[in-house]
């Protein structure tokens, strides 16, 4: 360390700038997922609403269709009260046109439903993804830290030898092995 670095709990103004700037990332990172999820939410309700309106849209120019239909049925039997086949064929006409109605309704809600589901997906996935990259951020930082802190004039002696596996401790800094299960010492 140079006389013109200040130490803070053992560790470099750069190295604090480092941990700030990795903690307000990963802050922000997880802030910025909730605010989508609360977005995709919103979305959904929004869609989830539009499918209830659909709905009771559909009723209404139902209920108005067969309305407009029983007028047309009592005016054909003024007119002919003798051509029964005539007026069964329009009453079926008729309520064929009113279950149209509520279909198309059902169709158009189905799909509103569908878009809230996919937005509640969206929220979740953005949660997550989020929740990863803060994740990812603080290891990140956390390497640059610990890849930056010195072990005193035997830092020279490591040359080569701290390498992925590595462990540093209390105890010094080993070399772990996944096969043989040991230890090496590197330093200590």
């Amino acid at each position: 360390m140079t006389g013109g670095e200040a130490v803070l709990l053992g560790l470099t103004l750069g190295e604090v700038f480092t941990v700030a700037g990795t903690v307000v990332s990963a802050v922000g990172q997880l802030q910025a997922g909730a605010n989508a999820q609360r977005a995709a939410n919103f979305n959904a309700q929004v869609a989830f609403n539009n499918a209830n309106a659909s709905r009771l849209a559909a009723a209404e120019d139902a209920r108005r269709q067969k309305r407009l239909g029983l007028k047309r049925q009592g005016a054909n039997r003024a007119l002919d009260p003798d051509k029964l086949d005539l007026l069964e064929d329009s009453a079926l006409e008729e309520e064929l046109a009113v279950q149209s109605l509520l279909n198309a309704g059902e169709v158009k809600a189905i799909g509103f439903e569908n878009n809230a589901r996919l937005e509640i997906a969206r929220g979740k996935a953005a949660k997550s993804s989020a929740f990863m990259g803060a994740a990812t951020g603080i290891l990140l930082g956390g390497a640059s830290v610990a890849g930056s802190l010195s072990f005193g004039s035997s830092t020279s002696a490591l040359s080569g030898a701290v390498r992925p596996g590595s462990i540093i401790n209390n105890g010094g800094i080993s070399n772990f092995s996944p096969f043989k299960r040991s230890f090496t010492p590197i330093l200590s």
